[in-house]
């Protein structure tokens, strides 16, 4: 975030820590943003509701979804558009034999925790589109199609052993014609799985789009991991129960275009503080910071003798990882 002050506007100091603020915020915004990015992307649960947003049972389904699997029942986090957010804080506020809430709710549109989730309302959102890829389209989950997964840590290459990520799964279809990423789908007779009991939910599994590879494959997460073959040692890992079918019908779950609202289990989700090698001896002021959550901060500014300018600038190294997808999902309604 770069901006420039000349010796005439640096008399007011007050306006040099204004746009100092004003781009710590900015990069503030930009990690949020990417973290939104990518747990709207990348969360495999998906909860779907036919109306608008009205309150308690809404949240409560993302629950449900949870406890089935196993989700830890702690740390969960629920972040809601403005307009959503507030159609659940308008059932609150109605809810006048409630001591307290409905009165936050009224006067400052204010959820809190709600059916075990922090909800935090946001003030952009993320809009996913209806999916486009048609009825029709199926995908063999017999053992000869080889649509399961078998997770393991390490594969050989040409230069040896490299890691495996086990988070996503190419699979083929009948056809990926106007499938797009970030497209949600289950799979006729795929059913989730509790995560330790490995007993069977009676709930068709979900599954994202990640990207399409070509006219009949495509990466999905998570992977299908069904411990179905005799040469399958995933037990351990087993995510669905699968009833082999030829031809299984894919079900697309986004149908209307939405705003996207994202829950997921805090250690799901993962900020990657990075770190600049800045050189404090090429004739740059450098200052360094570091926020409460481990994210350093860079501000460097250097002065133009001919023009009379400061340069000032801040930077900030990150990466954002859905370390599991399992743990996170999206909430969508009016579908």
């Amino acid at each position: 975030m770069p901006w420039t002050l000349n010796a005439k506007e640096l008399r007011d100091a007050l306006q040099e820590g204004r746009l100092g603020d004003s781009a710590k915020q900015k990069l503030a915004s930009d990690i949020n943003v990417a973290l939104m990015n990518v747990a709207s992307a990348q969360g495999t649960l998906f909860v779907k509701r036919s109306a608008a947003a009205t309150g308690f049972d809404d949240v409560a389904q993302c629950e449900a979804v949870f406890n089935e699997i196993g989700v830890p029942s702690y740390d969960r986090c629920l972040a809601l558009s403005t307009r959503d957010y507030n159609g659940i804080a308008s059932n609150l506020a109605g809810r006048q034999n409630v001591t307290d809430l409905p009165k936050e709710a009224y006067r400052r549109a204010y959820v809190g925790m709600i059916a075990s989730f922090d909800t935090y309302k946001l003030d952009y959102a993320n809009r996913k589109v209806a999916a486009a890829g048609g009825a029709g389209l199926t995908i063999s989950t017999q053992d000869a199609a080889v649509n399961y997964y078998i997770p393991k840590a390490t594969s050989t290459s040409v230069g040896g052993k490299i890691n495996v990520d086990n988070r996503y799964q190419t699979v083929t279809v009948s056809a990926t014609t106007n499938v797009v990423a970030g497209d949600a789908f289950t799979i006729a007779g795929v059913n989730s799985v509790h995560a330790i009991t490995k007993g069977d939910t009676g709930q068709l599994k979900t599954f994202r789009v990640i990207s399409i590879t070509n006219g009949t494959q495509m990466v999905i997460s998570p992977g299908i991991i069904s411990n179905q073959v005799a040469s399958d040692a995933s037990a351990q890992y087993k995510n669905v129960i699968v009833t082999p079918a030829a031809a299984a019908p894919i079900n697309w779950l986004n149908t209307a275009a939405s705003n996207i609202n994202v829950f997921w289990q805090r250690d799901s989700l993962e900020i990657l503080p990075g770190r600049y090698a800045v050189p404090s001896d090429a004739g740059t002021a450098v200052m360094r910071a570091t926020t409460d959550q481990g994210v350093e901060l860079v501000m460097q500014k250097f002065y133009d003798i001919d023009s009379m300018i400061i340069k000032y600038r801040l930077d900030t190294l990150f990466g954002v990882v859905n370390k599991q997808p399992e743990m996170s999902g999206i909430l969508l309604f009016n579908q």
